[in-house]
């Protein structure tokens, strides 16, 4: 708050104070005052003007300052009431009431609205749940029925199954923070496990699996980590090249002193580099996604979710017809070490 923009705004009191001094001048020579007392009447109504002009002043130019810099420092602007002083002045006092009160509704409102998304969270996953025992019953019915059933109905059957697992983990991603304790994790044995669920597909697709160096712990949660590496083997196998003699799918850990990082790559049909920069986005299913209709859009995109919530870095190379990398590091954690000595 400038000093002008005060006077501007007050320019109504200050004119009105100046005419009554004015007045006061007119009346004392009327009445042939004695020079001195006019000077010392004069004298002392400018102080005064002055003094209650600065003291205002202070008061207003603290409160809106201190207003100000709260709210360009907060990301969250609805916390500025918890970092405010009540101010001494009447207009700031009627501001702060207004913005306490704006501040409680919204606070009643969030708080109600956050009961309600987690009140739908939590139906959603016993909904996924409940779906996930007739879907896993089904999926044993086609794999030992193998010659009876076929082929397009265990394959719509294994979606289903893909899907439902999207939808509980996209709700679990939305709510993370409750949902994943961090451990120290062997990539290896999370691997193994992916590569379990996953074994009529590659066998049926002919894709060959090469894992090496992956016999390494890092610091991460272990069902987050078996979902995330489970979503790109996915994307590996539903992507392959079949104009190639052999599809690869190689999966390696590289390490240095400050972090370890996990390598999926494929020799499928790989990713344009328009979408590239796109592929993390919420929904996006990109040229692949439009051309082979195999894509929701939200696989990639929870993965990012919970790599940016755990601290971990992700990101992809690719070339069209030639080859798709990607590569998640995890920091190595001294203090999680230290906490579990």
């Amino acid at each position: 708050m400038r000093i002008w923009e005060y006077i501007k705004d007050k320019a109504g009191i200050l004119i009105g104070y100046l005419l009554f001094i004015a007045i006061m001048l007119i009346a004392f020579r009327a009445m042939r005052t004695p020079g001195e007392l006019t000077v010392i009447f004069l004298v002392l109504t400018v102080l005064l003007l002055v003094t209650v002009i600065l003291t205002d002043y202070i008061k207003r130019r603290h409160f809106y300052n201190s207003l100000y810099a709260h709210m360009e420092q907060l990301d969250q602007k609805y916390l500025v009431m918890d970092t405010l002083e009540e101010p001494g002045f009447y207009e700031g006092k009627l501001v702060y009431e207004a913005l306490y009160e704006i501040n409680k509704s919204m606070t009643e409102h969030v708080k109600e609205y956050r009961q309600s998304v987690d009140d739908f969270k939590d139906f959603i996953e016993i909904w996924v749940h409940e779906i996930k025992l007739p879907i896993a019953s089904l999926v044993l019915m086609c794999h030992n029925n193998q010659d009876k059933i076929p082929k397009k109905y265990e394959d719509q059957v294994n979606r289903l199954d893909a899907y439902a697992d999207q939808v509980l983990y996209y709700v679990r991603a939305e709510h993370a923070s409750k949902d994943y304790r961090f451990d120290s994790v062997r990539i290896k044995s999370v691997v193994n496990k992916v590569a379990l669920k996953n074994k009529d597909m590659l066998l049926e697709s002919d894709i060959c699996l090469d894992v090496h160096d992956v016999d390494v712990s890092v610091t991460t949660d272990a069902k987050w980590l078996e979902f995330m590496i489970n979503q790109i083997m996915s994307n590996s196998i539903k992507y392959k090249d079949d104009n190639k003699d052999t599809s690869v799918i190689r999966i390696s850990a590289v390490q240095d002193k400050k972090s370890i990082e996990l390598r999926i790559y494929d020799n499928g049909i790989g990713i344009s580099g328009s979408d590239i920069p796109r592929v993390f986005d919420k929904s996006f299913t990109g040229e692949n996604g439009r051309r082979y209709s195999k894509a929701t859009g939200m696989g990639l995109y929870i993965v990012k979710k919970m790599c940016d919530k755990m601290g971990h870095d992700i990101y992809i190379e690719s070339a069209i017809g030639e080859y798709t990398e990607v590569k998640m590091t995890f920091y190595k954690n001294d203090f999680y070490n230290v906490t579990k000595m």
